[in-house]
């Protein structure tokens, strides 16, 4: 494969992005192996990235209030456009299966396309719809786990997370605290309710529980609602809101622990970069197994409900600070083989076989 030129399709360029800030660490590490990155993103606000001057960054503005028809016509004019006048070696679709099926359709020349998906079946029929044709049109797909992909391909390629693991990395010689993270959009499906409730049921509950994220969708806003007014009388509780992404690592030096609730199917970069960043964390998911040996698992894993995490956390409070650092060391030496660079690699060499 040529290292020339790279189309890059994605959701949000912006530093400030709690969920999608990452994006730029893709966006430094391809402009380190192409000599020129185009972007075509849904959602462009960042001054930084566009002093590079390997890469340029076309598409929607932060806060565009146009009509969906003006959107889509302003994309397809754009990919009609830079296909015109660059061959591209690769397209590399991260999470935007829309946006890999209109370069598809309205590029004037071929090459070869990647999409990047981890996340579960989508609900909505018309998604499902767009999921199921990317991956039909597509050349390859990878992603992060063998539960984060919702459909069975030949084209898929299960190649881990990509974290800046040196960004997150704290090496922590004591238990600072015991104050407890949950990083995670507000959103039901990240079943918050079990994670809250277990922490207050169990030994830890006279210490705080802080939660960083935001609501997307107008249901989501709903939730978040429903929980600020449970949870409005516990003091121990507490929602941060939205936090850029960059601003993470030094946030999550104030804590020692960290809950994450969600099922198979979401295979969260959020556990792996806080067991990067020296948090003992705690999860539903069988995925993250791997980065724990097998007579850990009873301190970090639970069952989908409130009492098998109260019970697992009540373990937890019990251990030597000793036993806790032990297992926190252990996962950032396995979270390390999840890191944007080694992931990037296997990318790579997916393309090119």
């Amino acid at each position: 494969m040529n290292n020339k030129n790279l189309l890059y399709l994605n959701l949000a360029v912006d530093d400030e992005d709690v969920s999608l800030g990452f994006a730029n660490t893709w966006i430094k590490q391809f402009s380190n192996k192409f000599e020129n990155v185009d972007i075509i993103t849904l959602n462009k606000s960042n001054e930084n990235i566009g002093k590079n001057k390997k890469v340029n960054i076309y598409g929607l503005l932060k806060g565009d209030n146009t009509s969906r028809i003006s959107k889509f016509l302003k994309i397809r004019k754009t990919i009609k456009e830079l296909t015109s006048t660059t061959s591209y070696d690769l397209c590399f679709s991260h999470m935007s299966p829309l946006l890999l099926l209109m370069t598809k359709f309205y590029s004037l020349k071929k090459f070869p396309t990647i999409l990047w998906y981890t996340h579960p079946k989508p609900k909505e029929f018309s998604k499902k719809i767009i999921l199921l044709m990317s991956l039909l049109f597509c050349d390859k797909v990878v992603t992060a786990s063998n539960s984060s992909f919702p459909y069975k391909s030949n084209k898929l390629n299960v190649v881990g997370h990509a974290i800046d693991y040196e960004q997150f990395l704290n090496k922590r010689g004591k238990v600072l605290n015991k104050e407890f993270l949950i990083l995670s959009r507000i959103s039901k499906s990240k079943n918050l309710e079990v994670a809250i409730d277990g922490f207050l049921k169990s030994k830890f509950s006279n210490h705080n529980i802080s939660i960083v994220g935001d609501a997307v969708s107008k249901e989501d806003v709903k939730y978040r609602n429903k929980l600020s007014k449970k949870y409005e009388l516990n003091e121990n509780v507490i929602f941060l809101g939205k936090i850029p992404h960059k601003d993470l690592p030094s946030l999550m030096n104030r804590y020692s622990f960290h809950i994450n609730a969600t099922p198979e199917g979401f295979y969260d970069k959020s556990v792996l970069e806080a067991i990067s960043g020296g948090l003992f964390s705690l999860y539903a998911n069988k995925d993250y197994d791997k980065h724990f040996k097998k007579d850990m698992h009873y301190l970090t894993k639970f069952e989908l409900n409130q009492r098998s995490l109260s019970d697992v956390l009540n373990s937890v409070y019990e251990q030597e600070d000793k036993n806790i650092l032990r297992i926190i060391e252990h996962g950032q030496l396995s979270v390390a083989k999840e890191s944007i660079q080694t992931i990037f690699e296997r990318i790579v060499a997916t393309v090119e076989n």
